[in-house]
């Protein structure tokens, strides 16, 4: 199966959850299973919520590492421009500290943001299916 075919099959099965989740007018006339929403129950919530901590706390300090240092460096000029930035590193331009620090960065954003973010991913789906005894497979 090519992934064009995967990526279609994956837009239709995620339309189909929403439109059985807009549809379910909360009357019971479904059961809790077919549409996901009937597991939630106010427990199940308070348990997700703690122990999704670690988890959120994990996801929150990496994305605003990210953020900072992406802010930091793909605006370096803005930030460095006072400074001598003839001995750093692309020096001696400011294009050449620039070009050097902006890409740098994009390389350690595709390593910090591939595996931690899809691990983080990871923790939390299965962390939803343990308490739902449910959520997405």
């Amino acid at each position: 199966m090519c992934i064009r075919d995967r990526t279609r099959r994956g837009q239709r099965d995620q339309a189909a959850r929403l439109r059985n989740r807009l549809t379910d007018d909360g009357s019971g006339a479904r059961s809790g299973s077919e549409s996901g929403a009937g597991d939630w129950t106010g427990g199940r919530v308070l348990g997700r919520t703690v122990l999704g901590l670690p988890l959120d706390a994990a996801a929150f300090v990496l994305v605003g590492y990210a953020l900072f240092n992406s802010v930091r460096n793909f605006g370096y000029p803005i930030w460095y421009l006072d400074t001598d930035y003839h001995q750093a590193w692309g020096g001696p331009t400011m294009a050449g500290v620039w070009a050097v620090h902006a890409g740098g960065w994009l390389l350690c954003l595709a390593v910090l943001l591939h595996w931690p973010v899809r691990w983080l991913a990871r923790g939390q789906s299965a962390l939803d299916r343990r308490v739902t005894r449910t959520g997405c497979r």
